[in-house]
């Protein structure tokens, strides 16, 4: 590795942790400045994310004084080279001496000596520093400590089954298109190309790769046979009930993948929302690329009104996205206990103004990729109390297995097969 691309990774994890960027949009920059190691450098920034927690408590055990603020850049100098020499094949002498230039590059000559102590020591003691890492609750879990309560308290008796799935790296799962008009040769064309995958058991529309690739390398993706969303997103346009001529709304719709998936599946007119108009053109983006035609708002759907009633509601609602941290480690360095609160209060605006506009005998299906009873079960219970015109639907027993099914929906956890989430169908009673 360049010292160059060692400076820029040390650059980009300090906006991710400690300037509160998101990774999606730190790798986006980064792919805009023609780096060749692209690759690479997303496996150093999500992978560093992935394991911040045990990584810090190691890099703490190394050092005789936490570092300061101001040396946020030389933290993740630090953080990304442990990662390098524990996780990839990178040789360590190279991460060493490579890392001991970046610290002199970054301007602290002060600390070539303290960079080249902390990870030839950490090459030497890393059994003992992994085995302390175990028995420190975040450093165990890869995951803050308020989030750990949240879930022990939710979740007592499968916390461990979830830690262990928001740390794996997530599966690239694909959606097939049923009805393009390639969809009966879908899996011969990933075949000839050599993409090695499984069908999803559960899902039918869900295929998983074997092994990642590149969106360029996937076969006729330019041409809408293939989408990738993960097998829990894509059970949106199979849990929600719809008809030919349905007027549906997806109230909080981009990147617009289910929005492009309920119009592979129904012949219905769909009107999809986003408060912002570059998630908006997302969601263009993503129909275009399909062939697929719905009406696209930049509006405020805990306010928008519509001038007719909708037969059927998908509310996709902004949440914790606790369930999706395998696939967003990032959160978990951004996301604060005190975030819940505000969250669960934009769902409950977002579920009122919704069912205002569903007609009586529709349908609305609520839907989260959050692991927290207060933004999924509690939510919904209190939704019910408040409207005695809401009645919780039983999903289809199939799909049932998937999860935990509560009074009030069913709660998806993170695995090999599929991210965490949470579905709720309702029915407006007449």
């Amino acid at each position: 590795m360049s010292l160059s691309l060692r400076h820029s990774i040390t650059q980009y994890f300090s906006e991710i942790a400690f300037q509160g960027k998101s990774a999606n949009e730190v790798v986006a920059t980064a792919r805009k400045n023609n780096h060749d190691d692209i690759g690479y450098i997303q496996e150093c920034l999500f992978g560093t994310a992935r394991h911040f927690f045990s990584l810090n408590f190691i890099l703490n055990q190394l050092l005789e004084k936490k570092l300061a603020k101001k040396h946020s850049d030389l933290h993740s100098l630090l953080l990304t080279s442990l990662y390098q020499i524990e996780f990839l094949s990178t040789p360590d002498h190279a991460v060493v001496s490579e890392s001991v230039e970046t610290a002199r590059e970054l301007g602290k000559e002060w600390a070539c000596q303290l960079v080249n102590g902390v990870l030839r020591n950490f090459q030497r003691d890393k059994k003992a520093l992994w085995l302390a890492a175990e028995n420190n609750a975040e450093a165990a879990a890869e995951l803050p400590n308020w989030l750990i309560k949240r879930l022990q308290n939710a979740w007592k008796g499968k916390e461990k089954s979830i830690y262990t799935g928001l740390k794996q790296k997530p599966p690239l799962t694909l959606r097939v298109n049923q009805s393009h008009p390639n969809f009966s040769q879908a899996f011969k064309i990933l075949e000839e190309s050599n993409i090695g995958y499984a069908k999803h058991p559960t899902v039918s529309s869900a295929i998983i790769l074997d092994t990642p690739v590149p969106v360029e390398a996937i076969p006729q993706f330019d041409q809408g046979l293939f989408s990738v969303q993960d097998a829990s997103a894509q059970l949106a346009a199979w849990l929600l009930p719809l008809s030919k001529g349905d007027l549906v709304l997806d109230a909080c719709a981009a990147p617009g993948g289910k929005t492009a998936h309920l119009l592979e599946r129904y012949s219905v007119d769909l009107i999809a929302i986003d408060n912002q108009q570059s998630r908006a053109q997302k969601i263009h983006e993503n129909l275009q690329r399909i062939g697929l035609n719905a009406s696209v708002l930049v509006n405020d759907a805990t306010q928008w009104k519509n001038n007719r009633p909708f037969d059927a509601i998908l509310l996709d609602a902004p949440c914790s996205a606790t369930g999706v941290i395998r696939r967003q480690p990032d959160i978990k360095l951004h996301r604060t206990d005190d975030d819940i609160y505000p969250l669960v209060k934009l769902q409950r605006a977002l579920l009122d103004n919704c069912w205002n506009q569903l007609k009586a005998g529709g349908y609305l299906l609520y839907a989260t990729c959050s692991l927290l009873p207060d933004e999924n079960n509690k939510q919904i219970k209190r939704f019910c109390r408040d409207n005695t015109d809401a009645q919780v639907v039983q999903l289809d027993p199939e799909f049932q297995g998937l999860g935990t099914v509560g009074e009030f929906g069913l709660q998806l956890f993170p695995n090999n097969s599929q991210d965490g989430f949470f579905y709720s169908l309702l029915r407006k009673t007449v």
